[in-house]
């Protein structure tokens, strides 16, 4: 049964200055499972600079549009 997750990974990014900073950005995401979570990130983000930090099952039932 797929439900919502919410991820949340920290991206590495570079200021003005140069310096190697770090953000966090939630995602919602409708998976099977935490392993599904992370294959949808990963297609839908591609390659790039980020570490997903935690997945947790929110109670969100459904989402209108």
């Amino acid at each position: 049964m797929q439900q919502y997750y919410r991820a949340t990974i920290k991206i590495q990014f570079e200021d003005k200055k140069g310096n190697l900073k770090y953000k966090k950005e939630n995602y919602i995401v409708f998976a099977m499972s935490p392993t599904d979570v992370e294959a949808k990130l990963s297609k839908h983000l591609g390659d790039g600079n980020y570490e997903i930090v935690g997945i947790n099952l929110v109670g969100i039932v459904d989402v209108i549009k």
